[in-house]
């Protein structure tokens, strides 16, 4: 089975080193004596005769609950938390057929414990959906979301974020068409963007007064084999700033660079899952989305290497 795909766009390489590295030492060497004396309930130990890294996480990902009490379990949140961030870190090991499998049955037995649901959907924000997440993931993050989304037992209230998220990560999975975007260009016309049969679609997206997306904007415009792939149409790069079109956004899209598209979305956030400023989304000549929330130091690697 093919593991499970978990982007780490936003991870350093030396976090993302050491975090493999503690996650397999712990697989290897199936945590028995912390199963014993160190966890808030006994967490499984995988048999001797199951010898790979994958069939290891299968196993813990699979069983990982089978000796907790969910309605007494929370009784603390703080130990049911420390829990859950052990659960997600055998994930990445894991194959995505079990991942996915043990995330819809967990979240099936706590479908009669809104808050406790909610609480797993909050953490799983915070551990593999947000800024400071080292493991970020779409494909782990939206399940929570949509349970509580469809959790009738959850206040509309506490709802509102969770259906934002979930409409906007739906829009933006990798492999899903780009969304089109209707924006107001340079001259502060109306106009939408929609995906063409060019090879390569770069989304920039950026702030006015924002110092690093300064800088990428100079590095790509002074990239020549960005030029070059823009002239002969082989690629296309559309620049959205997250601001209201006045006058003083026209005076600074001027300073773009002509071959560009050029366009103020003031609540692109709400269409696009935009995680970083500067930030950058891949296009294929399907429309597609290749990639996502990366950085210009990405950018430049993916156009030198097309």
């Amino acid at each position: 089975m093919t593991a499970i795909y978990v982007p780490t766009l936003l991870m350093t390489e030396m976090k993302r080193l050491l975090y493999t590295a503690l996650t397999v030492m712990a697989i290897l060497a199936a945590l028995p004596a912390k199963a014993a004396t160190d966890t808030y309930f006994p967490y499984p130990i995988v048999p001797d005769s199951i010898v790979t890294l994958q069939g290891r996480a299968d196993f813990l990902v699979t069983h990982f609950w089978d000796f907790c009490d969910m309605k007494k379990g929370f009784s603390s949140r703080a130990k049911m938390a420390e829990a859950f961030s052990d659960y997600l870190s055998f994930m990445p090991h894991a194959s995505a057929k079990t991942v996915h499998k043990s995330i819809a049955k967990l979240l099936k037995d706590l479908e009669k414990q809104p808050a406790d649901q909610l609480f797993f959907a909050q953490k799983a924000e915070e551990l593999i959906h947000s800024d400071t997440s080292e493991v970020f993931s779409d494909e782990l993050f939206l399940p929570f979301a949509r349970a509580v989304v469809e959790n009738k037992r959850i206040p509309a209230k506490d709802k509102t974020h969770f259906i934002d998220q979930t409409k906007i990560l739906t829009a933006t999975m990798l492999g899903s068409r780009m969304p089109d975007i209707a924006y107001t260009d340079r001259n502060g016309n109306k106009a939408v963007f929609s995906p063409d049969s060019t090879q390569v679609t770069i989304l920039f997206f950026n702030e006015p007064d924002n110092h690093e997306c300064l800088l990428a904007k100079a590095r790509l415009n002074a990239d020549s084999k960005s030029s070059s792939f823009i002239a002969d149409g082989i690629m296309k790069i559309v620049a959205i700033t997250k601001t209201e079109p006045g006058e003083d956004w026209i005076s600074f899209a001027k300073t773009m660079p002509e071959t560009w598209t050029v366009g103020a979305v003031p609540d692109i956030d709400k269409i696009y899952d935009i995680r970083i400023i500067p930030g950058f989304y891949v296009i294929d000549q399907g429309g597609n989305i290749l990639l996502k929330n990366a950085n210009i130091n990405q950018i430049i690697s993916i156009i030198s290497n097309l």
